[in-house]
């Protein structure tokens, strides 16, 4: 496998193993893991951690490292919220919900957090296509902020600078339905939640 046939294949950023086997069938995972390794050493790649591996560090999307970095995962809570402008405050961390054991990874692209939920609950995801021909997964509208409250274990929302006016009504009292009661009772309406202003408070 030289590096021009797997640039020429691969027309993602970020890439995985088993992302260049399925362009070269032929080659063994040791083989590929062998020249990876090879190319990242004369500075052609850049690896991210076993197993992953990218072309442009520079050009990482954060959502997209996050669904590579541990899986199964999708993007949600304060990340997704202010991805939809539902907060303001852009998160220190990428925060993601998987199935499995509640991680934290650090490395020198950020922060990524990982909070386990049930089986029953990972849904509610969707596929977005980034700049460079790959995609990320993370949480729709209203399953980000039912993510957020049940989480985080949030019940009164006045204090919290939330922007609901994009959300789905009907959808959201939907997906609520499969929450526990308490998170189903939050008082949402649509319209804007904003902090008292100083010269109201």
């Amino acid at each position: 496998m030289k590096y021009l046939s797997l640039k020429s294949a691969l027309k993602q950023n970020l890439f995985t193993v088993l992302d260049v086997k399925k362009y070269f069938p032929n080659e063994t995972d040791s083989s590929i893991r062998i020249q990876l390794s090879r190319f990242a050493q004369r500075g052609l790649i850049s690896k991210v951690k076993r197993g992953l591996y990218c072309f442009d560090a520079e050009s990482i999307e954060e959502f997209e490292l996050a669904n590579k970095l541990y899986q199964p995962s999708y993007v949600s809570l304060e990340a997704a919220l202010n991805y939809y402008g539902i907060i303001p405050d852009i998160p220190q961390s990428v925060t993601s919900i998987t199935t499995t054991t509640t991680k934290k990874i650090e490395n020198q692209f950020g922060t990524f957090l990982y909070l386990k939920m049930k089986q029953e609950l990972f849904w509610g995801y969707e596929s977005v296509k980034t700049s460079n021909e790959s995609a990320f997964l993370i949480a729709d509208r209203q399953k980000a902020l039912l993510d957020f409250f049940y989480i985080r274990k949030i019940r009164q929302i006045e204090e919290l600078r939330l922007d609901t006016s994009s959300l789905e009504s009907e959808l959201y009292k939907k997906y609520a339905s499969f929450f526990p009661k308490w998170v189903q009772q939050i008082k949402l309406r649509l319209g804007k939640y904003s902090q008292p202003h100083p010269e109201r408070a």
